[in-house]
């Protein structure tokens, strides 16, 4: 009896043991990813900062008609939306920088919100513009062809690796520069890096308000400043201390 109690306690030690093995072998190595517990080291936040001028502007042109019928309203919107695009194409836009953003067809009414009065046709295309010397004329030029409705310009780098990785060099020579003050006030020194996260981040331009003209012949050119953009990279790093 005593052999068979044995036995079975022996058993179920030695499936635990197994349990356990298996479990050692397929849990993810998490403690490589943070620094020990019981080594010295120290966390810092680099920061850093480039402005640079964009030079590339993102803009929503619309047309928008009214008439009696839907069908009126939607051919005599189809002919200016398509005068207002080929223009856009004979100033140099690429068709590729050329996307319909909206498009809409409503009935409108009188005051009294019973009457119906006719019908209103809205077409709207999001260009982007490369050149932005040329971007107040262009827009000038559009509303002569028959646009009536811009809105929401923003400006953007097209292409802002190179800024960034300066940027990202700063980030580091700024969180260094962090680590040994921190780590002389310690008595200790900095060492080798241990982890290094990073964020990215870019100013934002606020978007114009949207203006609606009627396509005055004699109109001047609209001035255009795109400003600078910033862009901003945060680096937290951790150091070993020797």
């Amino acid at each position: 009896m005593n052999r068979r109690i044995w036995t079975a306690a022996g058993l179920l030690a030695i499936a635990a043991m197994i349990v356990t093995l298996v479990g050692l072998a397929t849990r993810p190595a998490y403690a490589q990813q943070t620094p020990s517990t019981t080594g010295r080291y120290v966390t810092v936040v680099g920061h850093a900062e480039v402005q640079a001028r964009p030079d590339t502007a993102i803009i929503q042109i619309g047309v928008d008609t009214e008439a009696k019928t839907a069908k009126e309203a939607l051919d005599q919107n189809s002919k200016q939306s398509t005068a207002v695009q080929k223009k856009l194409t004979d100033l140099g836009i690429d068709a590729k920088d050329i996307q319909t953003s909206g498009f809409s067809i409503y009935p409108t009414y009188a005051t009294d919100g019973r009457q119906l009065t006719g019908y209103r046709v809205s077409n709207a295309v999001t260009i982007k513009i490369r050149s932005l010397d040329k971007a107040g004329a262009l827009l000038d030029q559009v509303v002569q062809a028959g646009a009536n409705s811009i809105s929401g310009i923003s400006f953007t780098i097209d292409n802002p690796r190179t800024l960034q990785d300066q940027a990202r060099e700063q980030a580091m020579r700024d969180a260094k520069a962090r680590a040994d003050l921190l780590a002389k006030a310690g008595g200790a020194s900095v060492g080798d890096v241990l982890i290094i996260t990073e964020n990215v981040g870019s100013a934002v331009p606020l978007p114009m308000s949207a203006v609606r003209t009627s396509g005055a012949q004699d109109s001047v050119n609209v001035p255009v400043q795109p400003g600078e953009q910033t862009i901003a990279i945060d680096v937290q790093v951790t150091y070993a201390l020797k």
